[in-house]
């Protein structure tokens, strides 16, 4: 029998390791809980990463995209075999025959490893790479790997090959800020993944581990290197012949991206970006997917930016050449590394303008770099400025706007003026007040303020349809007179009266209401408007969906208040659209990744006017296109309609016009209110932007150049003598053809005594004057417009 001694001894020896095991066993389970971390793989059933947003045109092309990670998913029957044997052959070549981690690459990565003393060569496979994307940080340690290991092995279990291999494709990155193959293809090659190339997919397998390093654009040598590993790969796994191998490392890399970072109509685009915020957040609009069908035209809307331009430029020549930006002078002292931005949306075509450094001056030239070329710039292309030399107004260094223009020898540059006028242009869809093309300013990249939607600005002369509206609907017709001759309004005994006055300083006597608005005549509407009542007028402007609160001065006649583009755009489309006002809108339809709608737009008609009234004022607008203020139209040939408008002191210049299918609305001023220069009205300023659009438009076949504006029921037209206003004779010196209600028309006939009394001073014809039947003339009465004082200043008239 064995001694105490002998017991404790045999104790302890059983003991003293067990206590040792599970001492070890719970230090290790302690380092194992903090060192190893897996991450539930589970939630890979629920997973789904940040895609783009992307807003599209009525032609279906992509106009913006707006994401973190651009990302288009794709299926799996989109990743082609060429792509899928280009990154097995180089990134895991044992992918079919591992269940996650291939052993023999990780020993050897670990061998490297230990030999150089770093974490000196990779060994993960698809699957792990898969793992550390979605799960794991990509910082190189221990922990990591033996992390990323796990949730290999876990993915493995639960997903085929296949899905893997997908989920692979629609998660790598690719530089540039693409994520998964599928965006990157569109971005690098302009195509879709399932269409690349042996040599493309070979890239792109070439370069996803160091990819920003590794781009074409960046370091051209090092992704024809990377190419070309991937290409022996793919040999020495059998994928490809020698012969394929030797011809796709022949193939040039892309020298530039397929797809262009700028977004189409950035105004347009950032009106529907701000609403997908306001309306479904920043979490869906930037990585959940959606999918918006906007209303944009995008030929149209490119037609509006190049008129826009030209029309700006035109201006800004009229003040004479201004010193460019100097690059040098800035700090920029490699004038070979400065990238314009404008540069990424050019195709650098005859007839586009964009920007160039100056590199090179003489006194007969100078050479201009666009890009990646030099141009020349010569005297022909800028003795507008009537320098004699060009190195009397360029530098080396200058920054300049350029228009390339075909020279005799190859292209040539034109000198243009940057403007500092800014300008906006809308065209809405008369039958649904679509938004077909908006430009909100000269340069999206200089200003992001919207001056088609956000800039209030004193509307002048395009106000006076209104006051006209209001005149037919309360009985009058565009045959009645009115007396444009001296008027004195008093409004607040302490002030002076209101006197205003016509844009020529002229008074004509008695004038038809049509002849009035066509030649944009102030004291008449000033007149008609206190005939008819201002607070009728008012009404009338906010039926149609003039939203800014108006007050009864009399200058409200003459526009002496502000508005937006977007409303006096969408108020004329009524007069096209027989009475019938549509809310401008800027999208059909919104969806979500998967295709479900979201949301879907339904115009909604409201019938602000009766369809004869808003014929009757179409048809005297069209007599502005024809005979008035904008009769520069007329050239056109066309059935147009519309109204110009200028402000005091040239501040603003407006056109907004008409054809059956669009109202197009043009506005010219400088941010600061301050003036265009004497003489800048909207006939010359705003009215040729107008016309050059609607030139494109028909050149282009966006419009149909015989199409008439239909007439409503119960209207007639009838002769009448243009002066007057009478029922033309043969004897008439000018018949017209007139609109009217059926029963409205003049029966008083034209005789040569109303000739002799149109031919005489104005102030001999007030006593052959009588306001139309029922009317007071209440130009005594001051009781409309008594609340404050009116402006001092009248707006001009045309």
């Amino acid at each position: 029998m064995p001694h105490n001694g002998e017991v404790l001894r045999r104790v302890l020896f059983v003991s003293i390791p067990l206590i040792a095991v599970g001492f070890l066993g719970a230090l290790a389970g302690s380092v194992m809980t903090n060192f190893v971390r897996v991450p539930r793989v589970s939630a890979l059933e629920t997973y789904r990463p940040d895609i783009i947003t992307e807003i599209r045109g009525t032609d279906g092309s992509t106009i913006a995209r707006y994401a973190i990670e651009r990302r288009i998913l794709i299926p799996r029957s989109d990743i082609s075999t060429v792509l899928q044997n280009a990154i097995i052959a180089t990134e895991d070549k044992n992918f079919y025959r591992h269940g996650g981690v291939d052993l023999t690459r990780t020993v050897s990565a670990v061998v490297a490893d230990v030999k150089h003393q770093r974490y000196a060569q990779g060994g993960s496979t698809l699957t792990q790479q898969l793992a550390r994307r979605i799960f794991l940080s990509p910082r190189k340690t221990i922990s990591r790997k033996v992390n990323e290991a796990l949730v290999a092995f876990e993915i493995e279990r639960r997903y085929s090959k296949d899905q893997i291999l997908t989920m692979y494709a629609n998660e790598i990155y690719l530089a540039h800020g693409n994520y998964g193959c599928e965006a990157a293809a569109r971005y690098y090659f302009g195509k879709r993944l399932k269409e690349l190339t042996l040599a493309e997919a070979a890239l792109f397998a070439g370069i996803v581990q160091r990819p920003e390093d590794q781009s074409p654009f960046r370091s051209p040598e090092l992704a024809r290197a990377r190419r070309a590993t991937a290409l022996r790969r793919m040999r020495a796994e059998g994928y490809i012949t020698e012969e394929q191998r030797r011809a796709a490392e022949a193939e040039p890399l892309p020298a530039a991206p397929a797809l262009k970072e700028t977004v189409v109509a950035p105004y347009f685009c950032e009106e529907i970006r701000q609403y997908l915020e306001r309306t479904y957040g920043e979490k869906d609009l930037y990585r959940r997917g959606l999918r918006v069908d906007s209303t944009l035209d995008p030929p149209l809307q490119a037609i509006s930016e190049e008129a826009l331009s030209w029309g700006l430029r035109r201006l800004a020549r009229r003040h004479g050449f201004r010193r460019p930006r100097n690059l040098t002078a800035e700090g920029y002292h490699d004038l070979a590394a400065y990238v314009d931005p404008s540069w990424e949306s050019s195709r650098f075509l005859e007839g586009e303008t964009t920007r160039g450094v100056v590199v090179a001056v003489s006194a007969g030239a100078a050479e201009i770099r666009v890009a990646g070329r030099s141009y020349p710039l010569r005297a022909s292309g800028f003795s507008w400025t009537q320098a004699t030399s060009a190195s009397r107004i360029l530098k080396t260094g200058d920054l300049v706007t350029v228009t390339f223009q075909k020279g005799k020898d190859g292209s040539a540059l034109l000198l243009e003026q940057e403007p500092t006028e800014q300008g906006s242009v809308l065209i809405l869809e008369n039958s649904s007040g679509a938004i077909r093309a908006m430009i909100g300013g000269y340069d999206w990249t200089q200003s992001k303020f919207n001056r088609a939607t956000q800039a209030l600005r004193q509307a002048g002369s395009t106000f006076k349809p209104f006051v006209y509206l209001a005149a037919l609907e309360a009985g009058y017709t565009p045959s009645d007179t009115i007396f444009d001759g001296p008027l004195s309004i008093v409004i607040d005994p302490r002030q002076p009266p209101y006197r205003p006055l016509n844009y020529d300083r002229k008074f004509r006597g008695i004038v038809t209401l049509r002849r009035a608005l066509e030649h944009s005549i102030n004291v008449p509407t000033v007149r008609l408007a206190r005939l008819v009542g201002l607070s009728r007028v008012i009404e009338a402007s906010h039926r149609l969906g003039i939203r800014e609160n108006l007050l009864a001065y009399p200058s409200l006649a003459l526009g002496a208040f502000e508005v937006t583009l977007e409303e006096m755009t969408a108020a004329y489309s009524v007069f096209a659209n027989q009475g019938l006002a549509f809310s401008p809108y800027a999208f059909e339809q919104i969806s979500d990744a998967n295709g479900d709608l979201l949301e879907k737009a339904h115009p909604d008609a409201r019938e602000v006017t009766s369809p004869q009234a808003s014929f009757q004022l179409l048809q005297m607008l069209k007599g502005v296109t024809q005979r008035g203020t904008a009769a520069a139209a007329a050239k056109l040939a066309m059935n147009i309609a519309g109204k110009t408008g200028t402000t005091s002191d040239f501040t603003d210049a407006w056109f907004v016009g008409m054809t059956p299918r669009y109202t197009i609305g043009v506005w010219i001023g400088n941010d600061q209110k301050t003036t265009l220069g004497s003489g800048m009205e909207g006939a010359r300023v705003a009215l040729p932007v107008w016309m050059r659009i609607l030139e494109r438009m028909k050149e282009t076949a966006r419009i149909d150049p015989k199409a008439d504006f239909e007439a409503p029921p119960n209207v007639v037209f009838t002769a009448v003598d243009y002066e007057t206003g009478l029922k033309a004779t043969p004897s008439s010196p000018r018949p017209i053809l007139e609109a009217f209600v059926s029963g409205s028309q003049p029966t008083e006939e034209w005789s040569e005594h109303w000739d002799e009394i149109t031919r005489l001073p104005w102030s001999l014809q007030k006593s052959f004057y009588l306001p139309k039947k029922g009317e007071g003339s209440g130009e005594e009465s001051s009781s409309e417009s008594s609340a404050a004082p009116t402006p001092a200043v009248t707006p001009k008239s045309n």
